[in-house]
């Protein structure tokens, strides 16, 4: 048997703002103008303190809505975790690419089983999205939808099983 050299590759996305998020901002945008006016309205110059906590909150609040996804691959150890803010990083998944019963193209994709669990870790951009149907140890059925770039892609296919290697390269390669 031929053993594989260490293998690292890291990839980080920025997920593209929805019309939710839009909508979020500006309220928040919105709500900072409107009670900065009534609180100097009412408390005059008594109100600068306060209105400077409000609009710092108001700026921890806007940069919270901005979401990275990270992909890390390390000898065939695949972890996708979600950065919020550039402040709070939490871990959708960590799974051996050995698990994965499919891998491909999500435009390619057959439908999810009923008892899957869906990882969304997509930067909603309308570029190619990929997919990893895989047996977790905690979570059972997983279907992962993530936006990898070529080098997680050919990561991720160096350590697939032999048959969904081989499905994967007769579809793409």
């Amino acid at each position: 048997m031929i053993a594989m050299s260490d293998f690292y590759a890291e990839y980080l996305v920025q997920k593209t703002p929805t019309g939710a998020d839009k909508a979020k901002t500006a309220l928040i945008v919105v709500g900072m103008i409107v009670l900065s006016i009534v609180l100097f309205l009412f408390f005059g110059l008594l109100s600068v303190v306060p209105v400077g906590f409000l609009l710092y909150g108001g700026f921890y609040l806007l940069t919270g809505l901005s979401t990275e996804y990270e992909y890390i691959i390390t000898n065939g150890s695949l972890d996708v975790d979600k950065v919020s803010g550039q402040r709070s990083r939490k871990r959708l998944i960590s799974t051996d690419i050995a698990t994965f019963t499919s891998f491909g193209k999500l435009s390619d994709a057959p439908e999810a089983p009923a008892d899957c669990t869906t990882v969304l870790a997509s930067d909603n951009n309308g570029g190619e999205d990929y997919y990893a149907d895989l047996k977790h140890s905690s979570a059972g059925n997983v279907r992962l939808i993530f936006s990898p770039n070529e080098k997680i892609v050919d990561g991720v296919e160096m350590y697939l099983p032999r048959q969904v290697k081989a499905e994967y390269r007769a579809k793409y390669r």
